[in-house]
């Protein structure tokens, strides 16, 4: 089992990269990116906290944080808005726009592990923004690579945004993505990755309060085409 690649150690909290496929916590101490950490730290901190997750097939950028102090420093600034996230993402299709922002209204389906887009007057509707940009076309597989910047913190917002307007993350089978990733190829096999990761953090140190960003870039999504 690799080590969990550490992009950033800020001495109370870390930067880590996230491998997809792995579950940022999971029961009973099973195989999780929070069960690796505290055998990888087990020297270090009995101590490990997510002031925020990824879902499990995503990929990137995460913060952990390793005093209770630090998680609730930390876990302030995403209830105040104050993290800018970036994700890089492969869908289907053709997306060529070069900036929007995608507003839209969405809630959990009952007794389901997803969402979907509703009216803004339907029960438990939330409002989900995010900023957008092409970047590139593969005309060769019928995708593109775009940048996302959500402006909220909707569950699956990202993927449900994104299938919603007919460009599904490349792998996202359960939003309607045709396409599933193989190595630097796309196959109608069924797998739990998604090419969706998480490229870079903005925020604030909690010892300091200065402004830093944390880049993940990841040569799988540069490398594709």
């Amino acid at each position: 089992m690799n080590a969990i690649n550490i992009l950033h150690d800020g001495g109370s909290f870390l930067a880590v990269n996230k491998p997809a496929n792995l579950s940022t916590q999971a029961p009973n101490r099973a195989d999780s990116l929070e069960s690796r950490l505290q055998k990888q730290l087990h020297a270090r901190s009995n101590y490990v906290a997510f002031p925020h997750r990824l879902d499990r097939p995503v990929s990137g950028v995460i913060l952990v944080a390793l005093t209770k102090r630090t998680a609730r420093l930390l876990s302030d600034q995403f209830a105040s808005r104050k993290v800018q996230k970036v994700y890089r993402a492969w869908v289907d299709g053709k997306y060529t726009v070069e900036s929007a922002r995608w507003d839209d209204w969405m809630r959990k389906i009952p007794d389901q592990a997803r969402g979907e887009i509703c009216s803004d007057s339907a029960l438990g509707a939330k409002q989900a923004q995010t900023d957008t940009q092409a970047l590139k076309y593969d005309s060769a597989q019928n995708r593109s690579l775009v940048q996302l910047s959500p402006l909220t913190g909707r569950m699956h917002q990202l993927r449900i945004q994104s299938a919603s307007r007919g460009h599904a993350i490349v792998g996202d089978l359960l939003y309607g993505s045709h396409q599933v990733p193989d190595g630097n190829r796309c196959e109608t096999h069924s797998t739990d990755r998604i090419l969706l990761h998480a490229w870079n953090i903005t925020f604030h140190d909690p010892k300091n309060g200065k402004k830093m960003a944390i880049p993940c870039p990841n040569d799988e999504f540069s490398s594709l085409v």
